[in-house]
């Protein structure tokens, strides 16, 4: 377990950053399908989401970088 959470510990900001370009992907492609099909009342609320997911590995990102300057 503790191999794990160095390793997670070590590169929390890479795997943070690749998550949130994942999510701002599926963003992405809910823009694209809503202008095709102008049903933006109908999706507004699937931005919500992804929204909470990119602000949560924010806040990750930025635990991660004050425990390594703690370190």
């Amino acid at each position: 377990m503790q191999k794990i959470l160095a390793f997670l510990n070590k590169y929390a900001f890479h795997l943070n950053l690749i998550i949130i370009l994942f999510w701002l992907y599926i963003i992405y492609e809910n823009f694209q399908h809503i202008q095709q099909n102008n049903s933006f009342e109908e999706r507004k609320f699937y931005f919500v989401v992804p929204v909470l997911f990119i602000l949560l590995s924010v806040f990750n990102m930025y635990m991660a970088n004050k425990r390594r300057k703690q370190n």
